[in-house]
């Protein structure tokens, strides 16, 4: 006698599935049962937007080693890229389910339209021959050919054809037609003119993110359309955001920030190159309690001074700064480096810094880590130099409840700039990431060893040094959680070695990546290579990358036959 789960019961688990973003799973039960299809469906279209089928990203092995044609590949004409062709699929079914031309209205699932990743898709060099054709439908055709027109009840001939039709034009019109029927959408990614903007954010009342290519889309009173229309607007992710003419930046951003209803924006990121200034500053103070996430880039030294206007921000958890316009570093520089330390540090629920050549970072971090009111799960420092960096290294000994630490620079090989940055992590005995690129140069194995005893909760570890062979794999055997290893440093491992280390690895350690990227010479055979892949993949379902260093080493086993 058959067992029937209830319907309820089927919901939660498609919806499980759903939160895990399994999407293979949600389209095998969508093809097991009709019974199952349409909430399977429902559940993978609003989750679609994290697919690895998007950007023609990979859903499985098959796709990792993509088929290598010669020079002639035009005699091969009938062969499709897989996940380009699934990528123009998905999009296909999307935009002709706007124009009720399938059998679930897809649109209507979405809850993130990504409009350029179907940009991505049709700009795509594989996006062509037999692929393009598919996805152009006759119905899709003539809603995107400039030539289409309506006469009456009837639609008049396009005479267009796919290979001549403007990317940006067609995104733009696939892009009204879904935005006209999916109202349920959240939040977009999308490059559009600002008039297009204007018009599909008054038919999107649930809208709460953007992430726009250009701050000047935003002009044009933006943020009273989105006021109006958009009551749960909370998040705003911006690319650039550079001046037309002299000021328009700065007069645009000011405008946007204040025209929002107060105290609702969450998040306000701007990722590259921009000329805002001390009035999109002041401007955030509109949203004073609401900000919990604040990533700005290219500050002038003027427009950091004016950062400490803003008080205590209550709700900010998130905040980056980086690559601010470069300023003497005279007295003036360290006072206002002073008053932003005392700054972040009155924001008392702040949990991940990342600070990337925004002033003196080493400085600044040096007052705010060792504040007794900072507690940070989450710090990344790129672009800073080993030497002069002690104090900094002190006061991160302060964070002890870190759980993600990403140090990036210039490492030094004086022992004791290096034993202080291992004593310091010493004291992190809640680490599950931790990434030391170029700034561990200096370490030796015996630094390796002694910091990673104190790290019982390592998963993902990147860690370079001096000079690496067989005795470093001792200080990870007992990492039983660890799930990545990478190990850019020079070094000279054994077959025997690395088997070895992979034999004294446990469960915990399922699905574990070994990554050694700077062999000193060829030392493992292509034999042993497969070996070592063959042997983690069946005891741990890991995997093993190996890559050797481009250069005439004339010693293979000691430091000065690698810097000599």
């Amino acid at each position: 006698m058959g067992f029937v789960l209830a319907d309820d019961v089927i919901c939660m688990i498609l919806d499980i599935l759903g939160d895990e973003i399994d999407h293979n799973s949600l389209f095998q039960c969508a093809l097991s049962s009709r019974y199952l299809t349409a909430h399977s469906l429902s559940v993978l279209y609003k989750v679609c937007h994290a697919s690895a089928v998007r950007g023609g990203g990979t859903e499985d092995e098959h796709f990792l080693k993509p088929r290598r044609f010669p020079a002639t590949a035009t005699s091969f004409k009938g062969e499709i890229d897989p996940a380009i062709r699934k990528w123009a699929l998905l999009w296909r079914s999307i935009a002709l389910s706007s124009l009720d031309q399938t059998y679930l209205p897809y649109y209507g699932y979405l809850r993130y339209l990504d409009l350029d990743d179907l940009g991505d898709l049709l700009k795509d060099p594989k996006f062509t021959g037999q692929v393009r054709d598919d996805f152009y439908t006759p119905e899709l055709l003539e809603i995107v050919s400039p030539d289409y027109q309506q006469k009456g009840n009837k639609r008049l001939r396009y005479s267009s054809r796919a290979s001549d039709l403007s990317a940006d034009s067609v995104k733009l019109k696939i892009g009204s037609a879904i935005v006209k029927k999916a109202t349920s959408i959240r939040g977009m990614s999308l490059n559009v003119p600002t008039e297009t903007l204007l018009e599909w954010i008054e038919g999107l009342p649930l809208l709460q993110s953007l992430s726009i290519w250009s701050g000047d889309t935003l002009s044009q009173h933006a943020g009273l359309k989105l006021r109006q229309n958009c009551p749960k607007f909370k998040q705003l992710t911006i690319y650039s955001w550079r001046d037309r003419s002299p000021g328009t930046a700065e007069a645009e951003s000011e405008e946007l920030l204040n025209e929002l209803s107060p105290n609702t924006l969450e998040c306000f990121e701007v990722i590259s190159m921009c000329q805002l200034g001390p009035r999109t500053i002041t401007a955030l103070g509109s949203h004073l309690q609401s900000l919990s996430q604040l990533k700005l880039t290219s500050l002038t030294i003027e427009t950091i001074a004016r950062l400490p206007s803003l008080s205590t921000l209550p709700s900010l958890e998130v905040l980056a700064l980086t690559d601010s316009v470069p300023a003497a570093r005279d007295e003036r520089f360290y006072a206002i480096v002073s008053q932003v330390a005392e700054w972040i540090s009155s924001c008392k629920s702040l949990r991940q810094l990342d600070f990337r050549r925004f002033v003196d970072d080493p400085f600044l971090l040096s007052q705010i880590l060792s504040n007794e009111g900072v507690r940070l799960t989450s710090l990344s420092l790129s672009g800073y130099t080993m030497t002069g960096s002690r104090a900094f290294h002190e006061a991160l000994a302060c964070q002890r409840t870190l759980r993600s630490l990403y140090l990036s620079g210039e490492g030094a090989f004086p022992s004791q700039d290096n034993d202080i940055l291992v004593h310091a992590l010493n004291q992190m005995g809640d680490l599950r990431e931790l990434y030391l690129k170029d700034i561990s140069d200096g370490f030796s194995q015996d630094h390796v060893m002694t910091m990673t005893a104190s790290l019982p909760h390592l998963e993902r570890l990147w860690i370079s040094g001096d000079f690496f062979d067989d005795t470093v794999f001792q200080a990870f055997t007992h990492l039983s959680k660890l799930q990545s290893l990478m190990i850019p440093a020079f070094s000279k491992f054994t077959a025997d070695g690395i088997l070895d280390f992979i034999s004294q690895l446990g469960p915990g350690n399922r699905g574990f990546s070994l990554s050694v990227l700077n062999a000193v010479d060829s030392a493992l055979a292509e034999e042993a290579q497969i070996l070592i892949s063959e042997t983690i993949k069946a005891s741990l379902d890991g995997s093993f990358d190996y890559g050797v260093i481009q250069a005439d080493y004339s010693d293979t086993g000691s430091e000065d036959g690698i810097y000599g």
